[in-house]
């Protein structure tokens, strides 16, 4: 779609139809950074920073925008960029000869000058390559940068400008955490051969695209799915396991576009400290096995089993299916998804929580479903804060205590009247919303959801149990050059 601010727009243009709500993927921006450690390869390292950031003039959404360089070998790798930087010809892109073309149109180019401007009072130049004369073209010389810190850097920069920032080796786990604190998630790289060190990046850093010891674009259909999460884009990702189904509907929300009703005045009483409490158990929760959450979960089916109801045959054919959810959540999260690619290339896609989602709970005709989706997003790593209607509160408190009395951990799953539902679509720590496809609610929800600051969320249908269980889920591609040893293969087995 572009940048964060188009794919909200068009987001927010959505919402406003009468029809069914229509899903949308988008790929937006990204802040993409590469941190190279002491042990990496000098030569790779600056044949992948040259690739990666300079390379289609630095208009690529995979593009290298940060590199981290450890202070100790800082010096010596930035003397070996700038000299291949005097290297690169820039030119007409019809000329073999040319490395780096113009920038797309003139209001880009005037984009990058007015953040030269800003770098000349905050950084340092350390090159400039050379270009032609500009006359009636848009060319922009390629540059390199020194800043002292991340926080300068408030946007993308769509072009060929690499910032540099040295950290110091036992800032390591800082460094990965100021990543994270952007709120882009498109890509990322590392350079070591510390294999221990790259495995906590990839874990750690949450981005789409994790690219180690290898360049940063150039992203492959089937062997590295592409797309990001937070600021980046919504997934699921292009060329990946799950894109085909995010694009397809049951038709019930499209026969469900009439009779739909506001959102209950918002109830700013909602529990004010539910917030940490609940991002403090999702992240307990994403830490334990996945074998221990099944074993929780299974436990509580059963208790729920063993309570009277008037139609145990309602209450059989529910369990039936949620039971086989967590058989499907036990295959599909097991271990990463081997993706094909050439000799010496490793590509593995992982799945991971979304994080804390909300579940509207407004018809029990549709109890069956909204188990469904509680127990598809707790499987999956997530926690839950779900609004229900005055009629269907004390049947789900009582839910959930039988939830926590079966080793589900407090505060994970979070219940507040309908009411609240308009403050807790709008909580910064929200990660998508469940609402039933045919809930009386569900416009007003997509395009409450759409009005809110920060990353565009999921609108997740609580029917199709399959495509359910994936949409609580974000992807994670990872992309290992093997080869990149550089011949000490005993750095592969240290610990950082």
């Amino acid at each position: 779609t572009g940048s964060t601010a188009t794919g909200a727009w068009i987001s927010r243009k959505l919402a406003k139809r009468a029809d069914a709500p229509v899903p949308l993927v988008a790929e937006t921006g990204g802040q993409n950074c590469m941190v190279v450690d002491s042990t990496a390869l000098p030569e790779q390292v600056v044949r992948d920073v040259i690739a990666s950031g300079f390379q289609s003039a630095g208009q690529r959404c995979s593009a290298l925008r940060v590199l981290f360089l450890q202070e100790d070998i800082a010096d010596k790798v930035i003397e070996m960029i700038i000299g291949a930087m005097r290297e690169l010809q820039v030119g007409d892109p019809a000329l073999l000869s040319t490395d780096i073309g113009p920038v797309i149109d003139q209001k880009a180019l005037s984009g990058l000058e007015d953040h030269v401007r800003y770098l000349e009072a905050t950084g340092r130049l350390l090159y400039s390559a050379d270009i032609p004369e500009p006359g009636a073209h848009t060319f922009f010389a390629p540059r390199l940068y020194e800043i002292s810190n991340l926080s300068l850097l408030d946007r993308e920069v769509f072009g060929p400008i690499v910032h540099v920032i040295r950290y110091r080796a036992e800032a390591f786990d800082d460094v990965l955490e100021q990543i994270n604190q952007t709120g882009f998630g498109l890509t990322f790289g590392i350079h070591s051969r510390i294999e221990e060190a790259c495995n906590r990046a990839a874990e750690r850093v949450q981005a789409g695209n994790i690219y180690v010891n290898r360049n940063m674009i150039g992203a492959i259909v089937g062997v590295q799915p592409f797309g990001g999460r937070g600021l980046s884009g919504t997934g699921p990702k292009a060329g990946g396991p799950q894109y085909l189904s995010r694009l397809v509907t049951t038709g019930e929300e499209a026969e469900n576009a009439a009779g739909q009703r506001p959102l209950p005045a918002s109830d700013e009483g909602a529990d004010s400290q539910a917030p940490d409490d609940i991002q403090h158990a999702g992240r307990m929760w994403a830490r334990r096995g996945l074998n221990e959450r099944v074993s929780i979960l299974r436990q509580f089916l059963a208790s729920y089993a063993r309570r009277q109801d008037d139609n145990p045959m309602i209450l059989e054919h529910t369990l039936t299916a949620v039971r086989e959810q967590l058989r499907r959540a036990v295959g599909l999260l097991t271990a990463p998804k081997v993706l094909p690619g050439p000799t010496g290339e490793s590509n593995r896609l992982y799945l991971e929580p979304r994080g804390c989602l909300l579940l509207v709970l407004d018809d029990d005709r549709y109890n069956g479903e909204y188990l469904m989706a509680a127990v598809s997003a707790l499987v999956a790593g997530n926690s839950v804060a779900a609004v229900a209607s005055a009629e269907l509160l004390p049947e789900w408190q009582a839910l959930v205590q039988t939830m926590e009395a079966s080793g589900l951990p407090g505060s994970l799953f979070c219940l507040h009247p309908l009411a609240a539902t308009s403050q807790l679509l709008h909580a910064p720590f929200l990660a998508g919303a469940m609402v039933h496809a045919r809930s009386r609610h569900l416009h007003a929800v997509a395009q409450e959801l759409a009005t809110r600051d920060g990353p565009l969320l999921p609108l997740i249908s609580c029917v199709a149990p399959a495509t359910l269980l994936q949409q609580t889920l974000l992807e994670k591609s990872v992309s290992i050059d093997t080869t990149a040893a550089g011949g000490n293969a005993s750095l592969m087995t240290m610990a950082s």
